[in-house]
């Protein structure tokens, strides 16, 4: 990090915390404001988690890790779903459910974990109370511009869209849907935009190396999202809404149950006409997305509990080519064809939880698995493959023993040590069924274990490793120690964290085959270590929360991809990519600030900021990181929680890209220009059970490009409407009275 930049980066640092501290004197003269809801991790720690509840009273609030204050606008309550914790650490979880799900609305979900105040990992959290005020329908939206979170969408919401963290790529930022891992084998990334939010319960971004739990892909960090479970009243949600685009959209869900029996079923889906993501030309890249999920669970007895995932989701839409050339630059950008492309995720997962000893001790096995599928229909005019279709299929199977104790400390010391186990099998798969007969496997067997100690209340100690007995490569052992320190009637929290990062190379980049591209079977794998250390500031008796963190990380046997005049390997075409990993050390380190407060009761705001010097070996900035982002949110709730309105600023700064000139068939680097996005939310209960909502996004007008040559959407404004009916008869049952 240069000193210039490292000063900016620092000035700007000052400049949001001092931003946080101008509301001090609103604070400080409010009535009645309550303190910030806790925040509960759960993808944090391997150590299994209770699947069943009892009440104890709410912790004081001393964690942040929410950027948008969606959720800390509303006021506490008695029960699920207003913000208190349920459970402790000593054998039951400690779940935060969303502002609705007490009256049955069922927008927000229950979610059992840890406090991020007991974390020494670097967290953010997008609940699902956020992700009905800000009006999301694509989870990659939810995730701009977070501390350390970069978002590149190549133009319409149909095309591919990927998240990196820390500086790391898109197939080093591992994806989790309720506890079951979701980039594709084929590439080793997920696209974000097969991913519909209306079941989600919450989103975690858990920043830094963590391999050690959950071995390869976790680099950058690990996004892990779970689904609502269903608990509360029977209710049944209806969504409709349309807006520009020509863009239709959709939600049907029911839910209902108790911690004996619960379920949560949701069909979504979203059509749109989409806009011309070339420059030039008149055909406009539209797309269509559904997903159908379900989530539920049932205590065959007092101490067994079976739980159960599936989730499919599909996404069908137009692409264009590359055939023009920018006049300025004289490389090549989007151009008008009809080529169109799909895609298909399905998941399941099947766990049943023994719990011994009180609680003391559980045991959990779990079978579950993943199936992707991409198919691609070339109609480009210059495509020497035009009229052809592509197909490829990634599978992937686990199945696990997973066990977790818990000690107390003697004679009611505050102390208790929780201790996990892990043994692990995973098979991979991965072919081309338009092009050859052969299928490539390889196993895994992995071996893990942590340590969580919690001391007085005040330290927190995690460690935690991990070995996999690889097929195809050499065993690897990877791990990660964090640590949390809240000194005694100190407003500040120190925490820090160091560990290792592996990631196996991809099916495509070892054995695919596509035209231009040369698989190189010879790669290995990508290892990193990173660490970062922070100091978290609670004011105002928990009503505000800033959190300043600094994160370096080494990444070496970066695999890259060599471009250019066809060698003798390319086969014939007139230019070819080869993938190879560079001998030298990749470095990616920076600044997150992360803030969020409630000014007044029903007014919430929220801001993040991120420098990020991310650099390749040869010290050349990485293409599609900025070295600045950041954020800013209001959320205001109103009218007696009827009416609420969200603002959200995006901003993201300049930034490199890679553009191909067709004459010399090479690459070279071009800037893409900063831009900011406005986004309006505002919402309206007309009647019970009967909600107004309309949104206006990049309210600015904007003109960007998030990926060279493509173009992406102007301001655009959608309404529609929500219903819930709640059946009052079972709230008693579902609240177990």
């Amino acid at each position: 990090m240069t000193v210039k930049n490292a000063h900016g980066a620092w000035m700007m640092t000052c400049a949001l915390v001092t931003a946080g501290a101008s509301f001090d004197a609103g604070l400080a003269a409010a009535q009645g404001i309550v303190e910030l809801p806790p925040v509960v991790v759960e993808g944090a720690t391997l150590e299994a988690k209770p699947k069943t509840a009892g009440k104890v009273s709410k912790e004081p609030a001393q964690a942040a890790g929410t950027t948008s204050p969606a959720t800390a606008a509303k006021k506490p309550g008695n029960g699920p779903g207003d913000g208190s914790v349920e459970g402790a650490d000593a054998g039951t979880p400690e779940p935060v459910a969303g502002d609705d799900a007490a009256s049955g609305d069922g927008e927000g979900g229950t979610v059992d974990g840890i406090e991020s105040r007991k974390l020494g990992t670097a967290v953010s959290v997008v609940t699902g109370a956020d992700l009905k005020a800000r009006q999301i329908r694509n989870g990659a939206e939810a995730l701009r511009s977070l501390p350390g979170v970069s978002v590149s969408a190549q133009a319409g919401r149909q095309n591919l869209t990927v998240v990196r963290i820390r500086g790391a790529e898109s197939n080093q930022t591992l994806v989790v849907i309720d506890g079951v891992e979701v980039n594709a084998g084929s590439d080793g990334f997920f696209d974000f935009s097969n991913l519909l939010v209306d079941d989600i319960a919450q989103i975690e971004v858990i920043r830094g190396p963590q391999s050690g739990l959950y071995s390869s892909g976790a680099i950058g960090g690990v996004i892990n999202i779970v689904t609502r479970g269903g608990k509360g009243p029977l209710t049944v949600r209806a969504r409709a809404e349309g807006g520009s685009f020509g863009t239709k959209a959709g939600m049907v869900g029911i839910s209902g149950g108790n911690d004996r029996a619960h379920a949560n079923l949701v069909v979504s889906g979203i059509e749109t006409d989409g806009f011309n993501i070339a420059a030039t030309g008149s055909e406009d890249d539209g797309g269509e997305f559904n997903t159908v999920s379900f989530t539920g669970g049932i205590l065959v007895f007092d101490n067994l509990k079976l739980d159960a995932t599936l989730r499919r989701s599909r996404r069908d839409g137009d692409r264009d080519g590359v055939d023009n050339v920018d006049p300025a630059t004289g490389l090549s950008v989007a151009s008008d064809e009809l080529s169109t492309f799909s895609s298909e995720v399905l998941l399941g997962r099947l766990a049943a939880t023994l719990d011994t000893f009180d609680g003391r001790w559980l045991h959990r096995v779990y079978l579950q698995g993943t199936e992707t599928e991409n198919s691609d229909l070339s109609r480009g005019t210059f495509d020497p493959a035009a009229g052809s279709l592509s197909r490829n299929i990634s599978t992937m199977s686990e199945y696990g023993y997973l066990t977790t104790y818990r000690l107390d400390g003697p004679d009611g010391l505050p102390v208790q040590h929780v201790f996990t186990g892990l043994v692990e099998h995973r098979r991979e798969a991965f072919e081309q069924p338009l092009i050859s007969g052969d299928a490539f496997e390889r196993d895994r067997d992995s071996l893990a274990g942590e340590v969580r100690g919690d001391y007085f209340d005040a330290l927190t100690l995690i460690g935690n490793v991990r070995h996999d007995f690889n097929e195809g490569f050499d065993d690897a052992t990877t791990w990660r120690a964090a640590a949390s320190l809240r000194p005694s009637d100190s407003p500040f929290r120190l925490h820090a964290s160091v560990g290792t990062g592996i990631k196996y190379p991809s099916f495509s980049e070892q054995f695919g085959e596509f035209f231009g591209f040369v698989p190189n079977s010879n790669l290995v794998p990508e290892e990193s270590l990173g660490w970062d250390a922070g100091i978290e500031t609670t004011l105002f008796g928990g009503r505000a929360v800033v959190d300043v963190t600094y994160f370096n990380t080494r990444l070496e046997n970066e695999i890259d991809f060599d471009f250019g005049p066809p060698p003798a390997a390319c086969g014939g075409a007139p230019f070819c990519y080869i993938p190879f990993n560079r001998t030298g050390v990749s470095r990616r380190e920076g600044i997150e600030v992360e803030a969020r407060a409630l000014v007044a009761n029903g007014l919430s705001v929220g801001f993040a900021y991120t420098y990020l010097d991310a650099r390749e070996d040869n010290g050349l900035e990485e293409i599609r990181r900025s070295p600045h982002s950041g954020r800013a949110d209001v959320n205001y709730s109103f009218v007696g929680d009827r009416a609420n309105l969200n603002v959200a600023a995006i901003y993201n700064g300049t930034m490199q890209d890679l553009g191909f000139d067709p004459v010399s068939f090479t690459s070279s680097r071009v800037a893409l220009d900063e831009y900011w996005l406005l986004n309006l939310a505002a919402s309206y209960k007309v009647a019970p059970g009967v909600e107004l909502f309309g949104r206006v996004e990049n309210a600015l007008n904007e003109d960007y490009q998030e990926v060279f040559g493509f173009e992406t959407a102007d301001i655009a404004a959608y309404a529609g409407v929500r219903f819930t009916y709640v059946e009052e008869a079972t709230r008693a049952w579902a609240e177990g009275r």
